[in-house]
């Protein structure tokens, strides 16, 4: 498959404007084979600009698609574009997002609410990408959910798996109500029970904003925030490795995608890191410059295995994670001598789009 030259027209198909930013077709980090599909991000500012995306001070291309707030596209490039960086997705290349998939930027700062032009040009958007691909409306990925050991979470203030039920509903059709938390266990009934009242009555508020909620069954507890969406947390291992991390009021926060069972052991995403755990022993999260290293080294498949730790500081300022097999330690005044500001700027980036500060981790041995 060829570079996605087609964007402008699709999009104008769905009645979006599409602007194209001069040099647009010659632009990019190399070409397109197979696409998977769009990648949502914020830019984290209203008032980004579509030549910040093309032409990125240290990235180049940052993204194909730039997203305005009043609902206006701009292609920004056609070729491979450093957007995703290190993470993992059903189907996509783990570490390797950028090289199939299209990457969204709304000019957004991810804590206001999305206006109704924005937030209806995303679905456009996203709905056109899959039409042309000829992948189901609803297939999407954020960068929240792709990246979460990187500590991305940005779209912010989008709930994901509302979007794909909007985006499988006719849009000349009124918008119909979901209680997400109702959904979620409507499509996972091995979370048995429900032990509480239906609907939002048996809902109890969490969160330091009171927009969370949740609900127990006999075999999860489903959490549910508007940013975040609502997502199953599983008795048995991960749920009670949460509560041990008192819950969304502690580091993790609230869980930002769906858990994972590994063969020996089982794997959740949270706002404030990777939590992990292996059958029959402690738990541990898994985040920031470390977690994108160890991500690199193949995850708890690659070398180093499962975590065993958290990260310790290190006594100078860097810190230190141990594996079954390893201990991973990032120490910027150490790598500051070997890669500069490298160290500490993570829009500094490699000929692959990750962050030059990961090649700063030095791999110990066990």
């Amino acid at each position: 498959m060829a570079d996605p030259v087609w964007l402008p027209d699709v999009l104008r198909a769905e009645g979006l404007r599409c602007d194209i930013y001069p040099g647009a077709f010659e632009r990019g980090h190399g070409d397109f084979g197979t696409i998977w599909g769009p990648f949502m991000h914020h830019t984290g500012s209203f008032g980004e600009t579509p030549q910040g995306i093309a032409q990125h001070s240290s990235l180049g291309l940052a993204s194909q698609l730039h997203l305005a707030a009043n609902g206006v596209v701009t292609l920004c490039g056609v070729g491979v574009a450093w957007h995703a960086g290190t993470g993992s997705w059903p189907g996509i290349p783990a570490n390797n997002g950028n090289a199939v998939t299209i990457g969204i930027e709304a000019a957004h700062n991810g804590t206001a609410a999305w206006s109704d032009a924005q937030y209806g040009a995303y679905l456009k958007v996203v709905r056109a990408i899959n039409k042309r691909l000829g992948n189901p409306w609803n297939k999407v990925v954020a960068h929240k959910e792709y990246g979460a050991i990187q500590g991305k979470w940005d779209p912010g203030n989008l709930d994901m798996k509302l979007f794909r039920q909007r985006l499988l509903q006719a849009p000349d059709k009124p918008l119909v109500i979901i209680n997400m938390i109702e959904l979620e266990a409507k499509e996972n009934p091995w979370v048995g029970v429900r032990k509480a009242k239906a609907g939002a009555a048996g809902e109890r508020p969490v969160g330091r904003d009171g927009k969370g909620r949740f609900v127990e069954y006999d075999n999860a507890h489903i959490y549910f925030h508007p940013a975040t969406g609502a997502h199953a947390i599983p008795h048995g291992g991960l749920f009670e490795a949460y509560a041990d991390r008192k819950w969304e009021t502690g580091e993790l926060g609230f869980p930002v995608r769906d858990f994972t069972k590994l063969a020996d052991g089982a794997v959740q995403s949270f706002q404030g890191g990777v939590l992990y755990r292996k059958d029959g022993q402690d738990h541990h999260v898994v985040k920031g410059v470390i977690g994108q290293r160890w991500a690199l080294e193949g995850y708890e498949k690659g070398p180093l295995g499962w975590p065993t730790s958290d990260e310790i500081p290190n006594g100078t300022g860097g810190k230190y994670q141990t594996f079954e097999h390893g201990v991973l330690e990032w120490d910027p005044s150490g790598a500051v001598k070997k890669i500069g500001a490298a160290a500490k700027d993570l829009t500094l980036v490699n000929a692959a789009g990750v962050p030059l500060a990961v090649e700063a981790v030095d791999l110990i041995a066990a």
